[in-house]
């Protein structure tokens, strides 16, 4: 509804200044011929814009039949829009005015079938953004061909740009599934069809028959029966969430992330289940599938995953050589600490570039960072994109921008477009660089950093009494009862720190000033012993001054050390640890001496 309105007032506009009756290309002629009632006759881009103009308004009225037969309060930003039709009328929108017979062309009776397909009738709605590029680029192509560059170049170009960008939906949905939601599904659907239970299979077992299902043209089962199955209330909300998909328009659904994956199957499942519900490469209508891998094994096994991946020739037909891999930077720093999980994620990120160049996929990278250091956030945005791993950007640049980062990066117009700005040179600037390949011995010690702040980290938060001086000391309980995140705190409300999602995790500590996790194990790591203790200075100080990864991941963690400050986090302890509680206390001690 409101991209409706924002193109609606767009092509008013260029209607008015489209008063041109000469110079037209065969294509716009086949455009103009396909209206077949208007009151421009000579001015051919008008008597197209005309029935643009139309079609934008049917899409106007139906949005609001929708909306009220849905029963859903338009927003009043949005009233009026479509009912005022007196002011549509009086501003030339609609061409079946009444202060003027209307004449129909001759010309109509032969017209092509490809143009009338396109225009379509000026009653039907307008759902495909691809369906209005077409008309506009025809008559920006018409334009440029007869001598009116300049006039195409104007607000005609600013308008194609603006479907190109938001089509018709203004904002894409991504849709996010943990991988145990699509097993139990297909647990539940091979349990019906009496062939096994999918959840018991092997993943080479598994691969078999999710490929055989894909290349088979028989649905699983009667979707409209879906009800009278027998399957439970999780298994139907999942199969559910693919069937309402399934029923949106075009632009309307980007991305479907897999998070948790952990095995290729993981990705053909939900193949599979889009086929089921008729979302298919052939139709146009497939979400792209993209597995996220956010823990320390999952970035290190991700490699291998997406090679088994590839290699099903199905699969990579279907999504036409590209594919789209998110990672994710808080819950591989809650899973081994800020130091360890920055160098799995570069080193991740290496191992599947060399995957994917040598199947011939063209890889796009999803970054799943958050705002703080230890949700892989960092304020110096050029800086940090010039920082990835050579050959992983290309180019193309997916990030996440969630809660405060939002205000803060896009608050108002002039800080949204430099925080663009910023972006785009950062992305344009890392193809032109020089980038830095790190060298064996920078490597080696990257992985004794890894290593050894892994170890330090976890010996931290595994110990037993952990969880409980984690509840009693920071506000965790608290932040996990406010209307601030899109999901529960927990993945299992009876889990452990494995299952507390990072964003509590995080803003817990960043609240008693301790930002535990953007620092501890770094440390010890940095100050390892080594077989050369003489040169682990010099080699430090070589890898700080010549690589930029490097660079970038010991200025962020000094830069949280300089915002720790004990006395706060100590007090929250004081006021809130028991000191009967002597095992919490004793940890107390533990966890703080590390600031």
């Amino acid at each position: 509804l409101q991209v409706a309105k924002l193109l609606l007032n767009d092509v008013v506009v260029l209607y008015k200044e489209l008063a041109i009756c000469k110079g037209f290309s065969p294509d716009m002629l086949g455009l103009a011929a396909a209206v077949k009632v208007s009151y421009d006759r000579r001015e051919l881009y008008r008597r197209v814009l005309g029935h643009v103009k139309d079609r934008l308004l049917s899409t106007i009225y139906w949005c609001e039949e929708e909306l009220k037969r849905m029963k859903v309060d338009i927003p009043t930003s949005l009233q009026h829009v479509a009912s005022n039709v007196e002011e549509y009328i009086r501003r030339g929108v609609r061409s079946d005015s009444t202060d003027k017979v209307p004449t129909e062309d001759s010309s109509t009776s032969a017209i092509n079938e490809k143009y009338q397909s396109l225009m379509g009738s000026p009653t039907s709605p307008m759902f495909d953004s691809a369906e209005l590029l077409h008309i506009l680029k025809i008559m920006h192509s018409s334009l440029c061909n007869s001598g009116y560059s300049y006039v195409a170049d104007g607000l005609l170009t600013d308008i194609i740009r603006r479907v190109a960008v938001f089509g018709l939906t203004l904002v894409p949905l991504d849709i996010r599934q943990e991988s145990t939601r699509h097993t139990s599904a297909l647990d539940a659907i091979t349990r019906f069809l009496g062939v096994g239970s999918y959840a018991q299979w092997d993943e080479q077992t598994k691969i078999n028959w999710l490929q055989s299902e894909l290349s088979g043209k028989r649905p699983l089962f009667r979707t409209r029966e879906i009800e009278t199955l027998g399957f439970d209330s999780l298994v139907l909300d999942t199969l559910k969430t693919f069937e309402t998909a399934a029923s949106l328009g075009p632009g309307s659904i980007g991305a479907y992330v897999i998070s948790q994956s952990r095995a290729a199957s993981d990705v053909l499942a939900v193949m599979l289940l889009q086929k089921q519900f008729g979302m298919t490469a052939a139709k146009g209508n497939l979400m792209r599938v993209v597995p996220l891998f956010e823990t320390l094994n999952d970035l290190n096994n991700a490699p291998e995953i997406i090679s088994t991946l590839f290699s099903v020739p199905n699969y990579v037909g279907s999504v036409k050589g590209k594919q789209e891999i998110m990672v994710g930077y808080s819950d591989s720093a809650k899973d081994a600490g800020r130091l360890a999980a920055s160098w799995a994620l570069y080193e991740s990120q290496e191992k599947m570039v060399e995957v994917a160049e040598k199947y011939k996929v063209d890889l796009t990278f999803f970054h799943g960072k958050g705002g703080t250091v230890g949700r892989g956030g960092n304020p110096a945005l050029y800086r940090a994109v010039l920082a990835h791993p050579p050959r992983t950007v290309n180019g193309k640049f997916r990030v996440t921008e969630q809660g405060e980062m939002i205000t803060q990066n896009f608050g108002s117009t002039g800080i949204a477009e430099r925080t663009l700005d910023i972006y785009t040179a950062a992305v344009l600037a890392e193809q032109f660089v020089k980038h830095v390949d790190p060298k064996p011995e920078w490597r080696q010690r990257m992985k004794l950093l890894s290593e050894v702040s892994c170890d330090e980290y976890r010996t931290l938060i595994e110990k037993q009494e952990f969880i409980s001086y984690f509840r009693k000391a920071t506000p965790e309980l608290e932040l996990g009862s406010l209307n601030i995140g899109s999901r529960p705190s927990k993945r299992n409300p009876k889990g452990g720190i494995d299952s507390l999602r990072a964003i509590p995790w995080t803003f817990a500590w960043t609240q008693t000033r301790l930002h535990l996790p953007a620092w501890v194990g770094v440390g010890d790591a940095l100050w390892a012993e080594s077989p050369t203790p003489s040169k682990n200075d010099s080699l430090l100080t070589d890898m700080y001054n010549q690589w930029p990864f490097f660079r970038e991941m010991i200025d962020l963690i000094a830069m949280t050390l300089s915002k720790t400050d004990y006395s706060i986090s100590c007090n929250y302890e004081l006021q809130l640890v028991d000191e009967k509680e002597e095992d919490l206390s004793a940890l107390g001690i533990v966890v703080n001496k590390w600031s």
